[in-house]
């Protein structure tokens, strides 16, 4: 997961225009899109599709969390780099389109956004402040409350050291995580931590930071990867990959457990309450990126997302992480596209509705 430069756009057919009217009005209304009336996606009651109406409640019990970027530009979109395309090509800045995506995640059930973030005064930053600003306004609007939070970019060059780490997460102190659509758990802020200990950086570090920052652990840190250990900083562990190698290997509710286990295993030792956050995914492909390590795993037509959601809500999470919302570039997105429509935030509704009942 890391920022693509932007590429030339490209035209898309005006075909599609159809499309996203309909995908509008879908996501608005709670109305099903008519091309997506096949049996595995139809709301087959009255009593599902007065459901779709309601509100999410104000504090869901079992937060569901969508990783979400606010990087592209209209001239980011090409079929060369990615392999699909949105139903409405956007430039992140636009505030009609912060308001369009924050009303669809919502709608769909979707607590908050755990949105990447590059540093005080990235472009990242800035259009952060604004999802902040425009979740305000929906709450105004339609009563209907979503706190997102950050993704910490460790990799960022504004993030590379302990210093500019320890800068980075004051400045968030000082203007985010007080805001009310900031995401709280336990009365806490929540921050997201991309692989902490990538680039030489050491446990030993991040406790020192951790000591300078939070040392009454009035904050929740959320840690991204597989060691252990990173429970001895920080409050949690999450899987930007959803455990991918499990849907790869068909053992993907094994691998699930197998991480709440653990982690239970160090709350059981430790005496502490540490957060297993299982994560889901559509599926993936960042091939046409031609990385050095690139891959594929086929949605099978909403198949894979079924199977991940299914072994995360069986490992007992205290949240669930989306991967993703809109990563157009890796081809893991739930946000309306030309292929899918609207059938992947039906089916997250779907999902989330089962999960919390």
């Amino acid at each position: 997961m890391m920022y693509t430069p932007p590429f030339r756009r490209i035209l898309i057919l005006t075909a599609c225009a159809v499309m996203v009217l309909a995908d509008v009005m879908f996501i608005a209304t709670g109305i099903t899109h008519a091309a997506l009336r096949r049996p595995e996606y139809r709301m087959s009651t009255q009593a599902e599709r007065a459901s779709a109406m309601a509100k999410p409640p104000l504090a869901p019990e079992r937060p569901v969390l969508a990783f979400y970027y606010m990087w592209y530009h209209q001239s980011d979109w090409s079929l060369s780099r990615m392999p699909d395309l949105p139903t409405i090509r956007y430039n992140s800045s636009d505030e009609a389109t912060i308001d369009r995506q924050i009303t669809w995640a919502a709608n769909a059930g979707i607590t908050g956004f755990i949105s990447s973030w590059w540093g005080p005064g990235d472009p990242t930053d800035q259009n952060f402040m604004k999802l902040l600003a425009h979740s305000a306004k929906l709450e105004k609007r339609a009563h209907q409350h979503f706190a997102s939070t950050v993704y910490f970019e460790c990799d960022s060059p504004r993030l590379t050291s302990p210093g500019s780490i320890i800068r980075g997460l004051r400045y968030l102190s000082r203007h985010a995580s007080n805001n009310p659509h900031f995401f709280h758990w336990q009365g806490k802020p929540v921050f997201f931590f991309w692989k902490p200990l990538d680039q030489g950086r050491t446990l030993a570090q991040w406790a020192a930071i951790r000591q300078a920052i939070d040392p009454q652990h009035r904050m929740i840190w959320s840690a991204e990867g597989v060691d252990m250990n990173l429970l001895n900083v920080f409050d949690g562990i999450h899987l930007f990959s959803a455990g991918y190698w499990g849907l790869v290997h068909n053992n993907m509710p094994a691998v699930d457990k197998g991480f709440h286990d653990r982690i239970a295993a160090y709350n059981l030792m430790h005496h502490t309450q540490k957060i297993w956050a299982a994560g889901v995914e559509p599926g993936y492909d960042d091939t046409r990126l031609k990385r050095r390590f690139s891959y594929q795993i086929p949605r099978r037509n909403g198949a894979l997302y079924a199977t991940s959601w299914t072994a995360a809500m069986a490992s007992q999470p205290e949240w669930i992480t989306i991967t993703t919302f809109n990563e157009w570039f890796e081809g893991a997105m739930i946000e309306p596209s030309i292929t899918y429509g609207n059938q992947y935030l039906i089916l997250t509704q779907r999902f989330i509705r089962q999960w919390r009942r």
